[in-house]
């Protein structure tokens, strides 16, 4: 009985070597394997080198080199540049400004239509849309109807924010003494304005209204103090967050903007940039149809 069972086991191991060697052999000689053919790059992927540079925005443009994920923004530019570095900029739009000047290979992720970068190359599809709201204390009666009733308030807004329409109106108004909008500059944090409107300094603050689940605690938003103290008006704007490039090399330039429109779109369709998205908790939209 026992050397039936042996030969038994000798026959199943002599089956085993002898399929293993029959697939290494169709491997090998024949088709390359499936894992080994997705594992192929794409040649629509852009090998640009790009010098990202960015501003912080919680949970959109801020670097993690412990988890690689780097905001919403930061992770779309790297999905359609792989070989793009990213540079943190202290101060305020001035500074990145200086570096589109100066830095040939430079992109600027983070802004929308501004008018400091008017002057600069920019990809005609936004990477995403932002809307705008006001937060006002619970105890002011007032609420948004249209752009008439922000003149009656005092707002403070950081200097990013003049890349909204109604925001440089605001600005205008104010310095014909029909609206009151003050500018900080881009260091003051959302905290640091919130405790202007409690202390009576000024009656709302203009913040970003994407949900996403890693910002608004990184701002310091998720207190109870702002909860219980704060109302979130409705949507007051909402415009496109846009790609810039340096204007020194006008053929590098044109290659970026190409290798991006191209390169959102085919983000889009592998379904990676939904990822990203639901990675971070940021509402989904794909990219408009590109024009000819």
């Amino acid at each position: 009985m026992i050397r039936k069972i042996n030969i038994a086991l000798a026959v199943l191991f002599v089956a085993m070597f002898a399929l293993k060697g029959l697939k290494t052999a169709m491997q090998s000689g024949g088709a390359p394997a499936a894992r080994e053919e997705t594992a192929e790059p794409s040649g629509d992927v852009s090998e640009l080198a790009l010098h990202v540079y960015y501003e912080y925005w919680a949970g959109y443009t801020l670097e993690n080199p412990i988890s690689n994920r780097n905001g919403v923004l930061l992770d779309m530019v790297r999905a359609v540049f792989p070989n793009a570095t990213f540079n943190f900029v202290h101060g305020d739009v001035s500074n990145v400004v200086e570096k589109l000047r100066t830095d040939s290979r430079a992109v600027v992720v983070g802004f929308g239509d501004h008018t400091a970068l008017a002057e600069f190359p920019v990809a005609p599809t936004p990477l995403m849309n932002c809307p705008l709201v006001l937060m006002t204390l619970r105890t002011n009666p007032w609420h948004y109807t249209d752009f008439s009733s922000l003149t009656n308030l005092r707002i403070v807004a950081n200097d990013a924010f003049l890349d909204y329409t109604d925001i440089r109106s605001l600005k205008k108004l104010t310095e014909n003494g029909g609206a009151n909008l003050r500018i900080l500059p881009d260091g003051v944090t959302k905290v640091e304005m919130a405790e202007m409107v409690m202390k009576g300094e000024a009656d709302a603050m203009v913040i970003a209204d994407l949900h996403n689940s890693d910002g608004a605690p990184k701002d310091g938003l998720t207190s109870m103090r702002f909860i219980q103290n704060f109302r979130k008006s409705s949507v007051i704007a909402s415009e496109g967050t846009l790609l810039y490039v340096s204007g020194l090399d006008a053929d590098f330039a044109k290659k970026v903007i190409d290798d991006f429109e191209r390169g959102i779109r085919r983000i889009d369709a592998s379904g990676e940039l939904r990822r990203i998205c639901e990675y971070y908790g940021t509402p989904y939209a794909p990219p408009p149809e590109q024009k000819e």
